[in-house]
């Protein structure tokens, strides 16, 4: 559907400026003032001349202001319109999508160092940092990131499904708002959306909670099972295509 969307969209582009560039052709070469029909029959030797050219002169004129006002009008009612809804949810998902891994990297510290200083939640935001502090060794075998899971607790746990949630209800409202030109993001993004729906039902325990441990090392880590850690966040990536 959206490669559907996007082709037609193209077409629509492609047409209204075809009409433009005849439009303005038209308007100059039918103007009642000559100069732009003798500047064409002195340069390429084309010097039709036609019965009735005065009115017919008049017809294509007309029909050329007409067109371009329409199209005019088409940009600043519909496409400028659509485009800034189209800015406006995009900056809003960024948004919600840098508050939600700070809020969950507030949620991940405290549970895994009991405290932090304030800003460095903002630190780890970066995926190749968070990996890093995360899989640093704590003791007894166990990295912090096996620390945060092993304690995490039915409250820490709520508000990590609350923060996915809020999330996936950002993205949701993004996809059946805005026409997503670019397929891989579209798709991207309903599979998130799709991963994120998935843990509502998540339950602490050692096997219950891999699921959720998993999602959370893809998205805050960079971890991808075909390709491994990527130097680029694929979220933002996938947002900023919209």
């Amino acid at each position: 559907m959206s490669r559907f969307i996007k082709y037609h969209k193209h077409l629509l582009d492609s047409a209204l400026w075809l009409i433009c560039i005849a439009s303005v052709a038209a308007l100059f070469l039918a103007h009642e003032d000559p100069f732009a029909r003798d500047a064409l029959c002195s340069h390429t030797k084309i010097c039709h001349v036609i019965e009735n050219a005065k009115a017919w002169n008049k017809v294509f004129y007309d029909l050329a202001v007409g067109a371009l006002v329409s199209v005019l009008f088409y940009f600043l009612l519909v496409r400028l319109p659509e485009y800034q809804k189209r800015q406006r949810i995009k900056k809003s998902l960024a948004t919600q999508y840098n508050n939600f891994r700070e809020d969950c990297i507030v949620n991940m510290l405290m549970v895994a160092d009991g405290t932090f200083e304030w800003g460095f939640h903002r630190e780890l935001v970066d995926q190749a940092k968070f990996k890093e502090y995360f899989e640093q060794p704590v003791g007894q075998g166990q990295d912090r990131w096996d620390a945060f899971l092993n304690k995490l607790d039915d409250y820490n746990l709520h508000e990590l499904l609350m923060n996915l949630e809020i999330f996936r209800n950002e993205i949701s409202f993004a996809l059946n708002n805005v026409d997503v030109g670019d397929e891989k993001s579209f798709v991207f993004l309903k599979r998130l959306s799709n991963a994120l729906f998935s843990m509502r039902d998540a339950t602490l325990g050692y096997d219950e909670i891999k699921p959720l441990a998993r999602l959370l090392w893809t998205i805050f880590s960079g971890w991808d099972v075909v390709s491994g850690y990527s130097e680029r966040d694929r979220i933002s990536d996938a947002i900023a295509a919209i």
